[in-house]
């Protein structure tokens, strides 16, 4: 069964215009400001025009005020929140939307935490830790996936053309999210690498 493909990162509508053509499942918005990718409430704006009923726009918050993330969302029709930050199980269902919850596998009650967000419509396991929350481009040690969990696991952190035949046949999860795997440049995707692997899920 094709996994869940999210792509993360995108900055500029020269990207997000190739992408919606692409068979791809979501589109990530990355509004850290702490993060090259972070993009404005205005691209947002635009962004929010271009999307069509087969992919999900993904806007990523990393301890975002409630204000902030609404503003945010509303420039979707059916947008997927994701948390990053320290933000608990009612902050993130609070907005009665279906939201992702990013668990950094560098923490010791990651198994704990992926728990608490049983509502999640999917619990995200990346590298990243308390400065720098994703987009590590590093991968974490896949054997420590969970196989117990009945949520929805989406793996990142690393992941590229070399290796996601091997997290695919080895772990089968859910989904996958790739930002810096598919990039020329952080915020820049390379689309002839992004259709390469591709066909390469297509193919396991």
């Amino acid at each position: 069964m094709k996994p869940y493909i999210k792509i993360c990162g995108v900055t500029n509508d020269q990207d997000l215009k190739e992408l919606i053509k692409l068979d791809i499942d979501a589109i990530g918005f990355n509004r850290d400001k702490d993060s090259p990718r972070y993009v404005s409430f205005e691209f947002l704006e635009s962004s929010g025009k271009c999307f069509n009923e087969k992919i999900s726009p993904v806007i990523v918050f990393v301890n975002e005020s409630k204000e902030g993330i609404k503003k945010a969302i509303s420039y979707f029709k059916n947008p997927i929140l994701q948390f990053h930050g320290d933000e608990s199980q009612d902050f993130c269902s609070s907005f009665n939307l279906p939201y992702i919850k990013a668990i950094s596998m560098n923490e010791k009650d990651f198994q704990n935490k992926i728990i608490e967000f049983a509502d999640a419509f999917a619990i995200l396991l990346d590298s990243g830790g308390q400065k720098i929350r994703g987009g590590t481009g590093k991968t974490f040690d896949w054997k420590l996936i969970p196989k117990e969990i009945k949520n929805n696991l989406i793996i990142a952190g690393g992941l590229n053309s070399n290796n996601i035949t091997s997290l695919i046949k080895s772990y089968k999860p859910y989904g996958v999210d790739l930002a810096s795997g598919v990039e020329s440049k952080p915020g820049k995707k390379d689309i002839t690498e992004l259709k390469h692997f591709l066909k390469i899920v297509d193919e396991i």
